[in-house]
C-alpha cells in the first residue's frame, strides 16, 4: 500500500504541472476576443469606381470595331433590299443575279467570321478586366482588415449589423486609391511636358 501511495504521490505533481502547460493557451484565446467583420463583394464589384473605369476602357477599345461591324450589316441590307428591287423590276440579267448573290453571301459570311473574332476578343477582355478588379477589391479588403485590426474577414452572410460591415470602408478606400493613382499619373504627364525634350538641347 505504501508503494502505491509513494507511486501516486510523485505522479500527481506532474500530472497537474501537464494540466496547467495544456490549459494554458486556451486561457489565453479566451481572454482575447476574435474580431470578425464582413463584406459585400459583389457591390464593391458593382459599385467600385475601379470597375467604371475598366468598363470604359474597354468601351473606348471596341467601339470603333462595334461602329465598322454594324455599318457593314447596314451595307448588306442595303444590297439586299437593292438586289430584290432590282429582281422585282426585272431590270437585272440571271448571270448579274447569280453575280450579287455570291457577293452577298461572301460579305455575310466575312461578317460573321468578323463578328464572332469580336465577341471572342470582347470576352477575353472583359474577363481579364473583372479578374483585375477583383483583384483590386480583395487587396482593398485585406488593406481595411489590417487598417481597422479586424482577424477574420467574412464575406458569404445572410445578414449583419452595419457596426461589422466594412463594405462601405473598403469602398472609400477603392475610391481614395484611384484618386491617388489617378493624380500619380497626371503629376508624371505633367512633369514630361515640361521637361525639355532632346532635340531642344
Amino acid at each position: 500500500m505504501d508503494k502505491i501511495s509513494k507511486i501516486f504521490r510523485n505522479a500527481f505533481p506532474a500530472a497537474l504541472l501537464a494540466l496547467l502547460l495544456v490549459s494554458q493557451p486556451v486561457l489565453s484565446l479566451e481572454k482575447k476576443a476574435v474580431s470578425v467583420g464582413v463584406v459585400n463583394v459583389v457591390f464593391l464589384m458593382e459599385n467600385a469606381p475601379q470597375s467604371e473605369l475598366a468598363s470604359n476602357r474597354l468601351k473606348e477599345k471596341f467601339l470603333p470595331q462595334e461602329k465598322k461591324l454594324a455599318e457593314e450589316l447596314e451595307i448588306i441590307s442595303s444590297l439586299e433590299a437593292e438586289l430584290k428591287e432590282r429582281i422585282a423590276a426585272k431590270t437585272i440579267s440571271p448571270d448579274e443575279k447569280r453575280q450579287k448573290e455570291r457577293e452577298l453571301r461572301a460579305r455575310k459570311r466575312s461578317r460573321t467570321r468578323s463578328l464572332q473574332d469580336f465577341r471572342e476578343e470582347l470576352r477575353f477582355a472583359r474577363d481579364a478586366a473583372l479578374d483585375d478588379v477583383q483583384k483590386e477589391v480583395f487587396s482593398a479588403i485585406d488593406d481595411v482588415r489590417k487598417q481597422q485590426k479586424i482577424d477574420i474577414v467574412i464575406q458569404d452572410f445572410i445578414s449583419a449589423s452595419k457596426r461589422v460591415d466594412i463594405t462601405p470602408l473598403v469602398l472609400e478606400y477603392l475610391k481614395n486609391k484611384l484618386l491617388t493613382e489617378q493624380a500619380k499619373t497626371e503629376n508624371a504627364r505633367s512633369s514630361d511636358a515640361d521637361s525639355p525634350s532632346e532635340n531642344e538641347n
